[in-house]
């Protein structure tokens, strides 16, 4: 944890140093997005949210050196100086949420959003590709600041009711859509279907008749372009650590404490799990798992692989495993079949997609 409040103070002091070499009308952003920094490295903020304000705002300060370099193009500058005040505008309120997991759930959003700026400073996407993850982005980080609801279908969301479960994973699922399409391991047959369904899924709007239509496109276009790409080449442990921290930051952690009991500790399940923070590769068969508790006190405790991979996947299935994790998804799948390949436990639906993969 120390290293990481360090990285956090390390970073807005450099963001800090910038504003003299970015344009003026950028500096109430930087301003914005260093108070983040600060706020979360409060020794109660649980891990999971600093880690999105630490990835958005390495993000932004990449973004920030293409946009005072005076070799950028200036319409690659525009965009990106377009871009930088609504990734730390979302930032700040999904930091101001007064409910610790939707607050980190939003942050994880932003940050997945962010990677956006770095398709743009690239410079090597084709550009109807780009322009469909730029506006994507733009219509995400807006509802994530101003509290909109986007894509619900049904009652509840016709009446413009706000960020409750739905409307995260749909927002989950957009951000999900933004980064698989811009990550350059994305093959360009892929991307442009992909960018295309994760705009469309920014701007529908609560209530709209299509908005299941859409949402079930998108998913189908999310786990084609990731499952394209196969398995990855991980050991046992390495894909169980992997996958583990993906559901860890994706999965809201009152889920994943009523899901996990049965493994966890007893004195974790009495005090109360606030965070489920990380998880290290202990040996093949077994991760070191670090939770914050309800005290604000850090424990960590070892979990057989054997036992962690098939109820997570009884937890997320694999319907909803790409929309929850991204990339993610695939250590997930690599880490259910070796453990059937090298265990003979099966991880039911995760095994299934993975053979399917």
């Amino acid at each position: 944890m120390q290293q990481q409040q360090a990285e956090a103070g390390n970073l807005a002091t450099v963001l800090d140093d910038k504003k003299a070499d970015v344009p003026e009308d950028l500096v109430p952003s930087v301003d914005q997005l260093t108070g983040v920094l600060e706020a979360v490295n409060d020794t109660q903020t649980p891990p999971q949210e600093r880690d999105g304000a630490v990835r958005s705002a390495r993000q932004v300060d990449s973004a920030l050196d293409a946009i005072a370099d005076p070799g950028t193009p200036a319409a690659v500058r525009d965009r990106l100086t377009a871009l930088v005040p609504q990734v730390s505008a979302a930032l700040h309120t999904a930091n101001e949420s007064q409910t610790p997991p939707e607050s980190g759930a939003l942050g994880l959003i932003v940050a997945r959003t962010a990677s956006v700026l770095r398709v743009v400073e690239d410079q090597d996407t084709p550009p109807d590709v780009e322009a469909s993850l730029v506006d994507g982005a733009e219509n995400l980080l807006s509802a994530v600041q101003n509290g909109a609801p986007i894509g619900n279908e049904g009652a509840n969301a016709a009446a413009g009711r706000g960020d409750d479960d739905g409307q995260l994973e749909w927002k989950m699922l957009v951000s999900n859509g933004l980064e698989t399409a811009g990550d350059p391991n994305t093959s360009e047959d892929e991307r442009k279907g992909l960018a295309k369904s994760a705009h469309e899924g920014s701007e529908t709007q609560p209530g709209d008749p299509e908005a299941q239509q859409k949402k079930l496109r998108l998913k189908k276009d999310l786990r084609e372009a990731i499952s394209e790409q196969g398995l990855p080449d991980e050991p046992l442990g390495r894909a169980a650590e992997l996958c583990t921290n993906s559901v860890f930051e994706s999965v809201l952690d009152t889920t994943l404490a009523d899901d996990l009991q049965t493994l966890t500790p007893e004195t974790w399940n009495s005090e109360g799990i606030r965070d489920f923070w990380k998880s290290r590769e202990a040996a093949n068969d077994s991760l070191d798992v670090i939770a914050q508790l309800q005290d604000d006190t850090y424990d960590n405790t070892a979990l057989a692989i054997k036992r962690m991979i098939p109820q997570l996947a009884d937890s997320l299935p694999a319907d909803d495993l790409y929309s929850s994790l991204g990339m993610g998804a695939r250590d997930c799948l690599q880490a259910a079949s070796r453990l059937d390949n090298e265990m003979g436990v099966q991880s039911g639906s995760w095994l299934t997609e993975a053979q399917r993969v």
